[in-house]
C-alpha cells in the first residue's frame, strides 16, 4: 500500500506567522476551512494520509475529530528537524518498510495529484522571485536534478520547478537517499534520482501557500460567493452583483457618500451599474485577512488582537462623528424590535416550532423567544433621544480585513439603508451589537461548526470549541466606550441577542445551525439577564 505524507512538520515563517500566528502550514486558514481540508479534498480516494506536524503544535480538539473523520493519521515529529530529516522521522514512526511513498508539501495544494503512479515528481511555472527547487528535465521527461534557486535570482530558463508533490516508488530508497544526504531534502532527492528514473509532470493546477504574496494570491484562487449575492474577483476589483438593485445601490451609496474619516477604513468604490439586469458596485480588492478566518483558525496573540480592535475603535469614532439629523432611537427600533419579531414569527411558521413556550438554557429556566424579545426593547433603551450618526450596518468579523501593516482595518459591505433609502446614517448601539455578535456571540464559530448545541425538547444547551483570543477580546470589548455607549453596555448586548434571533429564517436550509442560534440567544439572554 503506499504511504502518504502530508509534510507539515514546520511552522510557517515569518511573514505568515505575522499575520496568521504560529500554524503549520496545512493549518493555515483559507476561506472557512483549512489547508489540510482541501489538500484532502484533492486526495480523495488516495486511502489512508498520514499528516505530519510538529511535535510542540496543540493541535485543537475540533480538528483533531476533523482530521479523524477525513481519515488522517497524525505523525508528531519532534521541533527543529530538517525537511528530510522530518520525511525520515515520519517513514520510521509509521513502519513504511518498502512501499511506494507520495509526499505532499504541507503548503502546496495540486488539484490532479498523480496518486496510482511512482517516480514521479510534480513540476510547475515559476511564479514570484521566491526561492525555489528548479527541475532539470531531460528531453525524455526524464528529472536529472533539482536545483535551489535563491529568492531574487532568474534562475534558468525553461526549468520548471518543484511543485510540492513527490512521488516515490521505493520507500527505502527513499530513506537511504535521505539518511545519506544528512536529511537535506534537496539533496537527498538527487541522490535518489541518481539511482533510478523519475519523470516530471506537469501540475495541471498548483497552488502555493507557503509565502505572503502567494498565500494570497493562491486563496483568491479557492475563494467562494455567499449563497445570496454574486462576488467576481479578479485580483483587481471585487464586483458584488445581485437582483435586488435597491441593496446594491445602497451599498454603493454609503462607500460613495462616506466622508474621508471614515472611508479611509473602508473598501474604494471604483464603480455602479448594471450588467444583465443585475446592479453591481465594483471596489478595489484587498490581499488582506478576514477577522473572521482569524478568530476561527488563526493563531494571532493578544497584543495583534488588541491592535485590530483599537483600529475597530477608530473606525467606530469616525462613524459616530458624523451626525445626521433623524432620531437613532428610530433607526434602531426599526433594525431590531420591528424585524425580529417578524424574523421570528416566519421562523415559527416555516420550521413548525413553539415560539411561546417556556424554555431553559444549561437547566436554567427562560423565557420564551417571544417574551425574551419583547423583553429585549426596553433593554435597549429607544427612547435615549440619541441622534443618528453614520453607521456601517453589518460591522461584523466576516465583513472587516485587517491591515497588519498600516495596523487599519477595512470594512466592507456596508448596509446602506435603515429603510431600503440609501443612507449613511443609523445607530452606533446597532454596530457595537453587530461587533459583539462576533466577539461574545461567537457567530463565526457557529458558523464553522466550531461548537457543539443540544437540544432535548424545550431544553438547550451549547458548548464552543477554546478560542484563545475570545476571552481577550470580550474583556477589551467590554472597557469600550464609543460616544458614551459601552461596548458591553445592556442596550448593545440586548441588540446582539436580538441578532441571533432575527436571522433564524436566513439559515432554514441549516437545522443544527438555527439550533445553535436559539441556544446562542438563550446563553446571551441569561447573561444578559443575570
Amino acid at each position: 500500500m503506499t504511504v502518504r505524507l502530508i509534510m507539515s512538520g514546520a511552522l510557517v515563517g515569518q511573514e505568515l506567522a505575522a499575520e496568521f500566528g504560529p500554524l503549520p502550514p496545512s493549518f493555515l486558514p483559507v476561506g472557512a476551512q483549512r489547508l489540510y481540508e482541501l489538500q484532502m479534498q484533492a486526495l480523495e480516494g488516495a486511502g489512508p494520509v498520514h499528516l505530519v506536524l510538529p511535535e510542540a503544535f496543540a493541535v485543537p480538539e475540533a480538528d483533531a475529530t476533523r482530521l479523524a473523520e477525513l481519515g488522517v493519521e497524525i505523525v508528531l515529529a519532534p521541533d527543529g528537524l530538517k525537511h528530510g530529516e522530518a520525511v525520515v522521522y515520519a517513514l520510521n514512526a509509521i513502519g513504511a518498510g518498502d512501499a511506494p511513498v507520495h509526499l505532499l508539501h504541507g503548503d502546496t495544494l495540486i488539484a490532479r495529484p498523480p496518486l496510482d503512479v511512482h517516480d514521479v515528481i510534480v513540476a510547475g511555472a515559476r511564479s514570484t522571485e521566491y526561492a525555489w527547487a528548479e527541475m532539470e528535465v531531460g528531453a525524455d521527461g526524464r528529472t536529472a536534478s533539482l536545483v535551489n534557486t535563491p529568492a531574487g535570482e532568474d534562475g534558468h530558463d525553461g526549468w520548471p520547478i518543484a511543485a510540492g508533490y513527490f512521488a516515490f516508488a521505493s520507500g527505502l530508497d527513499l530513506l537511504r537517499a535521505l539518511t545519506r544526504q544528512r536529511g537535506d531534502f534537496i539533496a537527498g532527492v538527487n541522490h535518489y534520482l541518481a539511482g533510478r528514473p523519475v519523470v516530471a509532470v506537469m501540475a495541471e493546477d498548483w497552488l502555493d501557500f507557503g509565502h505572503l504574496t502567494t498565500y494570497f494570491q493562491s486563496r483568491l484562487a479557492v475563494t467562494t460567493a455567499r449563497a445570496f449575492n454574486t462576488v467576481r474577483i479578479d485580483g483587481l476589483t471585487a464586483r458584488k452583483s445581485s437582483d435586488d438593485t435597491a441593496k446594491m445601490r445602497a451599498e454603493a451609496h454609503w462607500l460613495q457618500a462616506a466622508p474621508p474619516g471614515v472611508q479611509i477604513y473602508c473598501a474604494r468604490l471604483l464603480g455602479f451599474g448594471l450588467e444583465q439586469g443585475r446592479a453591481f458596485y465594483e471596489t478595489e480588492y484587498e490581499f488582506l485577512p478576514v477577522l473572521s478566518e482569524l478568530f476561527v483558525y488563526g493563531a494571532v496573540g493578544k497584543k495583534p488582537w488588541l491592535r485590530i480592535l483599537a483600529s475597530c475603535e477608530d473606525f467606530l469614532r469616525a462613524l459616530a462623528a458624523t451626525r445626521g439629523d433623524s432620531s437613532g432611537d428610530l433607526a434602531l427600533r426599526a433594525l431590531t424590535a420591528d424585524k425580529t419579531i417578524a424574523r421570528l414569527e416566519a421562523f415559527a411558521r416555516a420550521a413548525d416550532v413553539r415560539i411561546s413556550e417556556p424554555l431553559t438554557y444549561a437547566g436554567r429556566p427562560c423565557p420564551s423567544l417571544l417574551q425574551i424579545v419583547e423583553r429585549l426593547v426596553p433593554a435597549m433603551d429607544l427612547d435615549s433621544g440619541r441622534v443618528a450618526c453614520a453607521m456601517h450596518g453589518d460591522f461584523c468579523f466576516s465583513n472587516l480585513l485587517y491591515d497588519s501593516r498600516n495596523r487599519r482595518i477595512k470594512a466592507i459591505d456596508p448596509r446602506g439603508s435603515v429603510d431600503r433609502t440609501p443612507s449613511l446614517y443609523g445607530d452606533l448601539r446597532y454596530d457595537l451589537g453587530k461587533l459583539g455578535h462576533s466577539i461574545v456571540g461567537r457567530y463565526d464559530q457557529i458558523i464553522a461548526g466550531r461548537c457543539r448545541a443540544t437540544r432535548d425538547g424545550r431544553a438547550y444547551d451549547l458548548a464552543f470549541d477554546p478560542a484563545a483570543c475570545q476571552p481577550w477580546l470580550a474583556e477589551a470589548l467590554g472597557d469600550l466606550v464609543v460616544d458614551g455607549v459601552g461596548g458591553l453596555s445592556d442596550p448593545v448586548r440586548a441588540v446582539t441577542v436580538s441578532l441571533f434571533l432575527s436571522m433564524l429564517p436566513l439559515h432554514a436550509d441549516r437545522p443544527e445551525r438555527q439550533q445553535a442560534f436559539v441556544a446562542n440567544a438563550l446563553r446571551l439572554w441569561c447573561e444578559l439577564d443575570a
